[in-house]
């Protein structure tokens, strides 16, 4: 009695897979994913033309010289290139967390103790520049840019919006532009998700330049206005 109980339920398990397994496919074919080649590229223009954006960045494992685990802040190009938030980071083999950064004129600037003063470490990019991620040029744009063997693999909602979920390889040309701590040597897995509706804005990105080592960036407000303020040291 007992294994015809475990061979009905077996029974069950399996229809209620199939059954599953061709809604899936049936909401897939009548919902196919975007090409993600034209998606990237216009999520790519879309990336070039911001001016400001508020960033959540995360560091999983660990990456020789970014002395970064994360940091939360506001980036603008305009009036000129700047930056402002909190970061945790590793300085002088010590774990620091809430620093307050500036990145004003080129220089990073940081209060390494609560409610402390700003000192002057000189130009951002010996550190870590993260206002380089809005460079047109440079930054996530370009990482959009220059992915390679891209594929949509799956929708995925980051923070209330609807993405797209796209992988493949980014260059070590694009990866090193925004990171040069990174020092890639080849192509860098990636990752993009990038809102399926609208100007299809860059969600959240994530490069991994080696098995359990990454860098995730989750971006919110495009284009809200931000104002940066050079501390006086």
């Amino acid at each position: 009695m007992r294994r015809s109980l475990f061979a009905v339920l077996a029974a069950l398990f399996a229809v209620a897979a199939l059954l599953v397994g061709c809604s899936k496919s049936s909401e897939e074919a009548s919902n196919p994913l975007p090409d993600a080649a034209s998606l990237l590229q216009e999520s790519s223009q879309t990336t070039k033309a911001q001016q400001s954006v508020h960033l959540k960045l995360t560091v999983a494992g660990q990456i020789q010289d970014l002395p970064i685990e994360s940091l939360e802040g506001d980036l603008t190009n305009t009036p000129a290139v700047a930056a402002q938030g909190k970061a945790n980071i590793i300085f002088l083999g010590q774990r620091l967390e809430g620093v307050d950064f500036v990145v004003a004129d080129g220089n990073l600037f940081g209060a390494m103790t609560a409610g402390g003063n700003f000192q002057d470490f000189g130009p951002a990019a010996d550190i870590y520049d993260v206002s380089a991620i809005l460079n047109p040029d440079t930054g996530l744009a370009n990482v959009l840019a220059n992915f390679s063997d891209a594929k949509a693999d799956g929708r995925e909602n980051i923070n209330g919006v609807e993405t797209v979920r796209i992988t493949g390889n980014v260059s070590a040309d694009a990866v090193n532009k925004i990171a040069p701590q990174i020092a890639a040597t080849g192509p860098v897995p990636g990752t993009a998700w990038v809102a399926e509706d609208g100007d299809h804005e860059l969600v959240q990105a994530k490069l991994e330049p080696s098995e359990g080592n990454s860098v995730t960036m989750t971006l919110s407000d495009w284009g809200k206005p931000v104002t940066v303020t050079k501390p006086a040291v």
